[in-house]
């Protein structure tokens, strides 16, 4: 039990938005964490209509180091962690999705891996839901599109460029960066986020003794329960991903990165083709890539003042970011799950 007064280590954000089939395991991991009594969980509701708000608070009743907090409406990741981070009390924090577990050290050993390097931030590595399969390690570079890259199959990153997944990082380094930009609202804020901590002078680490166990794309990707049967994803996420890739190199860049807007501008052109082939749908390839193109010059008064209130953080330009550029193709794993499911089914909603 975290003594009254006492700063806890970490505390974790769980962002819910009907997740209430996975709510009681993640719940459940996280009380079995070794140092349970050293954190604090924040359970940020988004208008849930399928009573995950009040399972939640079933679940973490007696818990002397929980609460419910309410967003008020569906606001997306980035609000919903924002809001937790403003109340938060620990000295880092992990942002979470419900559709996870933790192993009993988890936490423990991210906690332990970013205070001995002395790392602004860090990740665990990320297996399947049910299994030991490995999903993610996190990505060491960048491709020319400014798509994250993986290290290839048997290889450990010795450091990270980009978070993939769940983000574990100091509080107050947290705001004194921006936290995450609610404009985005969900999907992309990781690599964002990533990009403004090493430009800030801060560093990200691997903490590759911390295991994390991840369904993944839950809501837009139902079937199959807690494996991954089919590949389906959805008109409104490929839309943000897309414009939210595009602001995070608008934002971020300082002058020769901005390059990458062309090569993913071009890269859009070619989804916008393959999208059309595949759904016979102008109205998908329409929204999914050239909308999301229009709309982030769109947000140009945004992306100005982003940039304004970056180049006050900044202490490491475009040169010292690209040595993290490598050749290859960031969105290879989307290939590779077309030749293993087919190609994605895309629901319209």
């Amino acid at each position: 039990m975290i003594e009254t007064g006492h700063v806890p280590w970490i505390s974790v954000i769980i962002v819910c938005h009907n997740d209430g089939k996975w709510l009681p395991r993640c719940l459940e991991s996280l009380r079995a964490q070794t140092i349970f009594d050293r954190i604090e969980v924040i359970v940020a509701d988004n208008a849930s209509s399928d009573g995950t708000d009040e399972q939640a608070q079933r679940l973490i009743s007696g818990w002397p180091n929980a609460r419910l907090l309410p967003t008020g409406g569906d606001n997306g990741f980035a609000v919903a962690c924002n809001r937790g981070a403003h109340v938060a009390r620990g000295r880092y924090l992990y942002l979470l999705n419900p559709d996870t577990w933790l192993e009993s050290d988890c936490l423990e050993q991210l906690y332990r891996g970013v205070e001995q390097t002395q790392a602004s931030a860090g990740s665990a590595i990320i297996y399947e839901y049910e299994d030991d399969t490995v999903q993610h390690k996190g990505s060491h570079a960048f491709d020319v599109f400014c798509c994250p890259l993986t290290p290839r199959a048997g290889r450990d990153p010795k450091r990270l460029f980009c978070i993939n997944g769940f983000t574990f990082i100091r509080r107050d380094f947290f705001l004194r960066i921006g936290m995450l930009d609610e404009r985005m609202f969900m999907y992309v804020e990781e690599l964002d986020l990533s990009w403004r901590i090493w430009l800030s002078g801060g560093t990200l680490v691997p903490v590759l003794s911390a295991r994390i166990h991840h369904r993944g794309a839950a809501l837009v990707n139902p079937a199959g329960g807690t494996r991954v049967v089919e590949n389906r994803t959805s008109v409104q996420k490929r839309y943000l991903a897309n414009r939210n890739c595009l602001l995070t190199i608008a934002k971020n860049s300082q002058h020769i990165l901005l390059l990458a807007l062309l090569t993913y501008g071009g890269l859009l052109l070619v989804e916008t083709l393959a999208t059309l082939l595949m759904t016979r749908s102008w109205r998908v390839a329409k929204h999914t890539c050239l909308d999301a193109l229009w709309d982030c010059c769109r947000m140009h008064g945004h992306i100005r003042d982003q940039r304004k209130r970056i180049k006050a953080l900044r202490q490491r330009g475009d040169f010292w970011i690209l040595r993290f550029f490598r050749l290859g193709f960031g969105r290879w794993n989307e290939i590779r799950k077309m030749i293993k499911l087919g190609f994605p089914k895309i629901n319209q909603a």
